[in-house]
């Protein structure tokens, strides 16, 4: 895999019950380190502290990102931490992001493959299914 893909899948998000209009608190993930991470991340709807994912509804993720590399294929790599235990969020995670790449400057779909030194954001929204559980978790 593409460091790219590192990007996209590598940061944690704090999902609980309480919201705002605040940006979207990120953590590196351990080992990473991302420029300006907090500045490429945007989850809506989310509060400063925590983002609350409402059952039935949509959550959008935009994450904006320059390769270094060509890029030829991107997968989604989406889990909850539930007591330390990886759960995908089924119809998510394992799908490609190809598709829901854009250029940043223009704002015209970008496929795969992605040219290195261009600016790209990776925009997905999901629906969160009545399924997911009801509980504070980090999704990486």
């Amino acid at each position: 895999m593409h460091n790219i893909y590192k990007i996209i899948a590598c940061f944690a998000l704090r999902f609980s019950v309480v919201f705002s209009a605040d940006p979207t608190p990120v953590e590196q993930c351990p080992g990473q380190r991302f420029e300006d991470l907090k500045d490429n991340i945007q989850v809506i709807p989310c509060g400063k502290k925590t983002c609350k994912l409402v059952v039935n509804t949509n959550t959008t993720v935009i994450f904006k990102f320059t390769p270094t590399e060509e890029v030829k294929e991107l997968v989604n790599d989406v889990y909850a931490s539930i007591e330390g235990l990886p759960i995908p969020f089924i119809g998510v995670s394992g799908v490609s992001a190809c598709s829901n790449i854009i250029r940043v400057d223009t704002g015209e779909a970008a496929p795969c493959p992605l040219a290195p030194g261009v600016q790209y954001s990776y925009v997905n929204k999901f629906f969160i299914q009545p399924f997911y559980p009801t509980i504070s978790m980090r999704v990486h």
